[in-house]
């Protein structure tokens, strides 16, 4: 068994992120190495997009991304789509689609997020 609390992991900068100006951070609660080497599950991420940040827009090839906002007030954009997101909300970014979240509100935008690799 592997025992972990989120409060005993770093806040660190996405890995597109610039380190020393960083549009979003994550605690990595659960990543690929951690369950069977079979498994589709890339990550599970804690993260935060700080007042008035927004993380840089990227995609990933092979992983589909899902997005739940557990705090704050945002936007996110997908392909040039845009749309406004608060807590309760959740949104998909398919493989390869550009995405990019903005925090829109007036504290930390927070959200989970899961990485699903395609086959």
């Amino acid at each position: 068994m592997k025992k972990i609390n989120v409060s005993d992991l770093t806040w660190e900068p996405a890995s597109h992120e610039d380190p020393k100006d960083p549009g979003v951070l994550k605690k990595v609660i659960v990543a690929h190495s951690d369950v069977d080497p079979k498994s589709k599950l890339m990550m599970i991420n804690v993260s935060k997009v700080p007042v008035g940040k927004t993380h840089v827009a990227h995609s990933h090839k092979t992983m589909e991304e899902i997005f739940y906002f557990t705090g704050g007030k945002g936007e996110v954009e997908i392909n040039g789509e845009k749309s406004k997101v608060e807590t309760g909300d959740r949104v998909i970014a398919k493989a390869g689609e550009i995405h990019q979240i903005t925090n829109t509100g007036p504290n930390e935008l927070k959200f989970i997020g899961i990485g699903i690799a395609l086959d």
